[in-house]
């Protein structure tokens, strides 16, 4: 499963769970231990509340943060959540060996359970951030950035801006470009630094992937071609 597939799917369970438990906590702790009396039933709606509280946080993390690093990067999160999802899997486990509740209660055991698989499988190996890339031009900015051909060796994009467009923070894989009209340009990196460049028509230039955000700074439609090469080390 890819990584962020993985992390939208633990996202959007884990938000949507950790509502349910914080909006009807009673009801929730009522389908695990059964009718709970006096005091101990808020005490208990209060943990509940917070152990969903918890679940809330965690999956906004994964959500917000599904383009924000690379392959590698979002694996190592996953796995980190996994591990806790285990700890928290396992306490459940505990307390019924050590008598605390009769039983292991059915539903948290297979969605904590199905998360932590969906965490280690995704999550497993590691991958060249010349083969795998998260901030995909052509899926963050397709109005920019458009596939013409791709099979396994290649990948063709047309980059088309118009004049004084710019682009949001995406990245590429190494690869050769070849700029079909004059222009001018500026780059602006994730830690804020700038290049400005200029370029000719049939100019070909090598261009070394990684994170950037294009702008065209001129007042005319530049356009270039740009040859990813996959499986590249």
């Amino acid at each position: 499963m890819e990584i962020n597939l993985a992390m939208l799917i633990m996202g959007s369970v884990m938000i949507i769970v950790g509502i349910v438990k914080t909006i009807i906590p009673v009801k929730f702790n009522e389908g695990i231990f059964g009718k709970i009396e006096g005091k101990a039933e808020n005490y208990a709606a209060a943990m509940r509340t917070n152990i969903g509280a918890a679940l809330i946080g965690m999956g906004v993390i994964l959500l917000l943060n599904r383009n924000s690093f690379e392959a590698n990067e979002s694996k190592a999160l996953v796995f980190s959540v996994g591990v806790a999802l285990s700890i928290f899997l396992l306490s459940i486990i505990l307390a019924y060996i050590r008598k605390f509740t009769t039983n292991i209660p059915v539903p948290p055991l297979v969605i904590l359970g199905s998360l932590v698989i969906i965490a280690f499988t995704s999550s497993s190996g590691t991958e060249s951030n010349v083969n795998e890339i998260t901030m995909d031009a052509t899926k963050l900015d397709p109005d920019h950035y458009k596939v013409e051909f791709e099979n396994d060796q290649v990948r063709m994009v047309r980059i088309k801006y118009g004049p004084n467009e710019k682009s949001v923070m995406h990245e590429h894989i190494p690869g050769a470009v070849v700029f079909l009209t004059d222009g001018e340009g500026r780059m602006t990196f994730p830690d804020g630094e700038q290049i400005d460049n200029r370029f000719e028509a049939g100019t070909v230039g090598w261009e070394p992937g990684g994170k950037h955000l294009p702008e065209n700074t001129s007042d005319k439609s530049h356009e270039l071609i740009l040859v990813e090469l996959k499986n590249t080390k």
